[in-house]
């Protein structure tokens, strides 16, 4: 039981995560370009692959 429970965490903080990063990207379009927007994650992205 205690295993799921900590799956069932997880899960939650993945959605969640997701949530947010999706709410921040629709805040980041209201006032930036789609381009602007894709460059700026595009690095982001670049960050967190080299944290590894």
């Amino acid at each position: 039981m205690n295993n799921n429970s900590g799956e069932q965490t997880n899960d939650f903080l993945r959605r969640s995560s997701i949530t947010y990063l999706e709410c921040a990207i629709s805040l980041m379009l209201s006032h930036m370009s789609r381009e602007e927007v894709a460059s700026i994650l595009e690095q982001e992205s670049k960050i967190v692959r080299e944290l590894g």
